[in-house]
Formats: structure tokens, C-alpha cells, sequence
């Protein structure tokens, strides 16, 4: 059962926490290595990862020296264990539309935090359901005048931390079963004006002082950003996460095409291994190439998120407005991309396997079910192109706008996105389209990237012109930018791929592997950008030449071949035990027919005849 499973979810929780303590593991950074070596070790979904992953993160970031002070030993020994309440059930990204009401009371210097409608009704938070006896609830805080100040974040007990009964005025419970990830209970709550201390307000950049009076605090260009750190670090998370997932299903489908074998050589007396068809190889490879893509930009922007975290919080580091804004466009495309490519290649490569690929036992069914959450969580991946398309197209503004290449390059440092601001300037060259000679001549990372940016740059200046149009024709704003929806989506789509194929170029001029090591991974980076090519081949017949993308769609051919001998030792390498893998045809040692046997034979229906 559902609460059976959760139990037994919990109890591998506490566990995790003794052997957490026993090898002085810091539970205090979900991010660190040591942390995530732990948790993946575990091999299992903990419906308490959210109170690291966003609640403790939460106190971190918006709450003041003395609150953390007060809160971060409470939650690092788990006396609270808490989770992030802003979804509600009739409101999701929409922030600034959330209901759930905090009205400050002077006499008392108290919140009366509470859920008016149904509508607003907290809905899918992780770990509400039945873990979490504290929240970190989102609502539209109303002064002691009546004005609504916006959203902001309060601390919230829900359970009593002794008997874990719901406090008075809290109706709390789990949502029920879902298409997957069924150990974490996602739960409902349901508040009638639950009071809580002034104090109780994350009050790092705005409080209600001692006189009732309502206040910002430190406000500048980065600061006011700095509350969008929380969900940025659980979008990196999730781009780890594609990497990770998307990594499983690979390793599983190329192993097990390594065993199983069809057809006949050119003698007719030996079977073929399905990997040496190239068919296959084209329907797994490219995934195997995204998936080490997704993991090095994954681990660049976490490593720059997390600086500027610190850089920001230490007030050792000035950060623009154009950069956070940057930081954020990267995120949501790079979410929107990697998890939307990790949920179909993991369904892909189950395919990949045949009628043993639909068996519980080959992994795939609890991994397909479980990933199918992250296209929606955190922004789903249809809006989230907006985010980044707002970004993209203020820098393009800026420089239409005439204020000065030195100017725009000033303000732009440092940023993702500054590829762009030389790559519009040569479309209005009018460069010529780049000439590729030979299929051979396209295996190039250096060549693919310049290329992928030029799709990137010309995307972006489409869309802003067919805006400006729009606009010029008398519409108004939000029509024309309804009916630009789809082309902006191809705007983050084209700049995700630039990013995943800079930080594959990052890596390979890193210096960390030589020789055979680094040739292999320049084969995957150079497959990755020509499958991305090759995928969407009608947004570069103005870029290459006449017979550009039919070489490059043979270059695929050839370097599938060269990735063909290493296949089984890249996904070897992402170290995956057959204990974490939960796979009969993704095991190691390749004895998949013996251990399929073995689970058919121990499933429930065989033990009585």
C-alpha cells in the first residue's frame, strides 16, 4: 500500500540520517557531493528531500542572522522537517495571483495566515501530505493599514512536534495516488487563520518592524532578485536531475542491446548484436550524448548559481539585474529542454527494448513513471520559454534600441546569452551561409557551436521583428505576444541548445581527460550537435549551404560508428549499481535471461500453483 511504501520510505530516511552522522556528512547543503552520493546510494524516493532541497534553502536565503540562528538547528537534526507551500490548487506559476492571505494584527504582532477559498488551497507541495510538521507557506501579505504588500513567505507550523497532530486551524492530508513518485505524499492545506509570531515572517529583505510598520530592507538590483534563488537552485537540480535519469535509461538500453542479439551476420550462422544495427545506435546514442550534455551544464550553472548565492548573501559580490535576469533565462529553458528530452528518452529507450522493455522488472516502468513529474514541476515546460524569451528579447532591444555595442557589452558580461549580442550584429552583415565541404568536414565542435548560435541569434531577431510588426499594426501587447508563443519557444529552444554545446565545449578545453578518454567525449558533443541539427533542419537552410545538412546528416552516420566500439564503457562509466538500476536487463554482468527467469519465478502469481 501507498502508506506502507511511505513508511518504509521514512524509515530509510532515519537511516540515512545515522549513517549521515556516522561519516559526518553535513545534511546542511543538499548540493554538496557528499550529500548527493548519500542520497543516490539510498536508491529510493525519500518524501523528505524537499525540506532540504526547498525548505532549509528557504531559511538560508530570505530569512534574517537571527532567524536562521533560531531555525537551521531545528532542521538539521529533522526536530522540524518542513516543506515549501506555494502551489495552490487553483494557481501554479502565477505567483502574483495566489489567494492564501497573511494579515498582520499590531496589538498582537501576529499573522493570520489563512486559505479563504477552495481555490486556494495549498495543492501538491512534497512532504505535506503526511512528513512535514512545519511549512514555508507563500501568501499576499496585508498590513495592519489593509495593503496588500504582494507575496512573501512565512513560516508556518502545521503539526504539533511531539504528537505530529494537526495544529488547530490546520486541515492537512495527502492528495492520493499518482501516475508515479507515489513515496512522496504531495499534500493538501487548508488554513483558517492560523496565527503565527511577527517573527515567523522571512524577513531578510522586508519585514513588519516592532511598530507595525511594513519595510524593505537592502534593496538593490540583486537583492530584489535574490528571492528567485530558491526555485533556481531546484530548476539546476532538475537539469542534474534529466542528466542523471535520462543516464539510467541508456545505460539500460545499450547494455541490454549488447546482449540481445537478431538476425544473421553475413555468414548466416551468427546472430547479430542489435547495438551494431545502426538504427539502434541512431535511436540511442544521441540520448546518450544529451544525457553527458545535461550533466556538464547542469554542474556549471550550479556551480555559478551557488557563487552568486554566496557572493550575494556575504555582500562580497555586486550582481546586475541583467545577470540574474540571465541566470533565470538559463535555468528555464535549460529545465524546459533537458527534462522534456529526458522524458521522452527514457520512454524511447524503453521502446528501444522490445516486449521485455514493458516488464516491470527491466526498471523502466518505475523510472518512466517517476521522471514523468519534472516537465510539469517547477514551471511547465510550455511557459517557461516565456521567461526566457522576455530575457532574450530585452537584450535584442537593447541593442536595436542604438544603445552602443560597447554599452550593451558592458552590461551584458559575463552573461549566457552574450553570444548574441555578435551574432545579431553579423545578421545585419548579412554573413554569408557557412560552407561545409565534406560529411567529415561537419565533425567539428567548434563548427557546430558557431552554427547552433547563428540559429540562435537569427531565431531571436524573427521573433522580435514579427513582435515589432504586431505592435506597429495597433495590437495590443498581449495578443501579439499570444500569437508569438510558439516562435518564442523556439527561441529557448535554440538558445538551450547553444548552452548544453558551450558547457561540452567548456569541458573538453578543461583539461580534466586526454587521449582516448577526450576523443570519446568529443564524439558525443560532436553527435550531439548534429543530431540538434539534423532534428531541426529546417531552421538552418539559410545558415549552411546547399549541401550543408546532408552532410551533416552523414556525419551522423559516421560518428555513430566511431561511438559504436565505446558505447557500453560510456554508460559504464556513469557507475550505476544494478542495486540503483532496479533492472534485470540493464545488470552489469550481462546475465539478463537468467535474472529475468529468476523474477518471473518470484513473482506473487507463480507461488501457488
Amino acid at each position: 500500500s501507498r502508506l506502507e511504501l511511505h513508511s518504509r520510505a521514512l524509515a530509510k530516511h532515519i537511516k540515512m540520517m545515522e549513517i549521515a552522522r556516522q561519516l559526518r556528512i553535513s545534511l546542511d547543503d543538499c548540493t554538496s557531493p557528499e550529500f548527493v552520493m548519500l542520497v543516490q546510494a539510498v536508491a529510493d524516493d525519500l518524501p523528505t528531500l524537499l525540506h532540504w532541497g526547498m525548505f532549509v534553502p528557504n531559511i538560508k536565503c530570505l530569512c534574517d542572522d537571527e532567524q536562521t540562528k533560531k531555525w537551521l538547528p531545528l532542521c538539521s537534526d529533522c526536530r522540524v522537517v518542513g516543506c515549501y507551500a506555494q502551489t495552490e490548487m487553483g494557481h501554479g506559476s502565477n505567483v502574483r495571483g495566489l489567494e492564501t492571505t497573511a494579515v498582520y494584527d499590531k496589538a498582537s504582532e501576529s499573522f493570520s495566515i489563512s486559505t479563504p477559498t477552495l481555490t486556494s488551497t495549498k495543492f501538491w507541495p512534497g512532504s505535506l501530505g503526511k512528513s512535514a510538521n512545519t511549512a514555508m507557506v507563500i501568501a499576499q501579505l496585508i498590513d495592519s493599514t489593509g495593503a496588500n504588500r504582494g507575496v512573501h513567505n512565512f513560516i508556518v507550523p502545521i503539526r504539533d512536534l511531539n504528537t505530529h497532530s494537526p495544529l488547530p486551524g490546520v486541515t492537512v492530508g495527502d492528495i492520493g495516488s499518482k501516475l508515479g513518485y507515489n513515496k512522496m505524499d504531495n499534500g493538501y492545506l487548508k488554513l483558517d487563520r492560523v496565527v503565527i509570531p511577527r517573527e515567523n515572517m522571512a524577513m531578510r529583505f522586508s519585514r513588519i518592524n516592532a511598530n507595525g510598520i511594513y519595510e524593505k530592507i537592502n534593496l538593490d538590483d540583486s537583492t530584489a532578485k535574490i528571492s528567485y534563488i530558491t526555485m533556481m537552485q531546484v530548476r539546476a537540480q532538475i537539469v542534474a536531475m534529466a542528466s542523471t535519469a535520462l543516464a539510467q535509461a541508456c545505460t539500460i538500453s545499450i547494455r541490454y542491446s549488447a546482449v540481445r542479439t537478431q538476425g544473421f551476420d553475413a555468414t548466416g550462422k551468427k546472430e547479430r548484436q542489435i547495438l551494431d544495427y545502426v538504427q539502434q545506435q541512431h535511436r540511442l546514442f544521441g540520448y546518450l550524448a544529451s544525457s553527458y550534455a545535461f550533466f556538464f551544464s547542469g554542474r556549471r550553472i550550479m556551480e555559478n548559481l551557488k557563487s552568486i548565492e554566496r557572493g550575494v548573501l556575504e555582500g562580497t559580490r555586486s550582481v546586475s539585474k541583467n545577470q540574474i535576469g540571465d541566470l533565470h533565462a538559463s535555468l528555464s529553458t535549460l529545465k524546459a529542454f533537458c527534462s522534456t528530452v529526458a522524458a521522452e528518452g527514457i520512454e524511447n529507450c524503453r521502446r528501444a527494448c522490445g516486449g521485455h522493455g514493458y516488464l516491470v522488472a527491466s526498471g523502466f516502468p518505475e523510472l518512466l513513471t517517476t521522471y514523468q513529474q519534472n516537465p510539469t514541476v517547477e514551471g511547465d515546460n510550455y511557459m517557461l520559454p516565456q521567461q526566457t524569451g522576455k530575457v532574450l528579447l530585452k537584450l535584442l532591444g537593447a541593442i536595436i534600441d542604438g544603445d552602443g555595442v560597447d554599452t550593451v557589452e558592458a552590461e551584458w558580461a559575463g552573461c549566457d546569452a552574450f553570444y548574441l549580442i555578435d551574432g545579431i550584429r553579423r545578421l545585419s552583415e548579412n554573413s554569408a551561409a557557412e560552407v561545409i565541404e565534406s560529411p567529415e568536414a561537419a565533425i567539428d565542435v567548434a563548427l557546430l557551436l558557431k552554427i547552433l548560435k547563428k540559429r540562435s541569434s537569427r531565431i531571436l531577431v524573427e521573433v522580435g521583428t514579427s513582435i515589432n510588426e504586431g505592435l506597429g499594426e495597433g495590437a495590443e501587447l498581449s495578443e501579439v505576444w499570444n500569437d508569438s508563443l510558439v516562435q518564442i519557444a523556439r527561441v529557448s529552444n535554440a538558445h538551450a541548445g547553444v548552452l548544453l554545446m558551450q558547457s561540452f565545449d567548456d569541458f573538453l578545453k578543461s583539461e580534466e581527460l586526454t587521449g582516448k578518454e577526450l576523443d570519446a567525449m568529443k564524439q558525443l558533443a560532436c553527435l550531439f550537435g548534429l543530431m540538434v541539427v539534423e532534428k531541426d533542419a529546417g531552421d538552418f537552410q539559410d545558415i549552411l549551404d546547399k549541401a550543408g545538412v546532408d552532410h551533416v546528416r552523414k556525419a551522423v552516420l559516421l560518428v555513430l560508428k566511431k561511438i559504436r566500439p565505446n558505447a557500453v564503457g560510456l554508460v559504464d562509466a556513469f557507475d550505476f549499481s544494478d542495486f540503483r538500476l532496479k533492472s534485470v536487463l540493464g545488470r552489469y554482468d550481462g546475465e539478463v535471461y537468467e535474472h529475468l527467469m529468476k523474477s518471473c519465478e518470484a513473482d506473487m502469481m507463480n507461488r501457488q500453483q
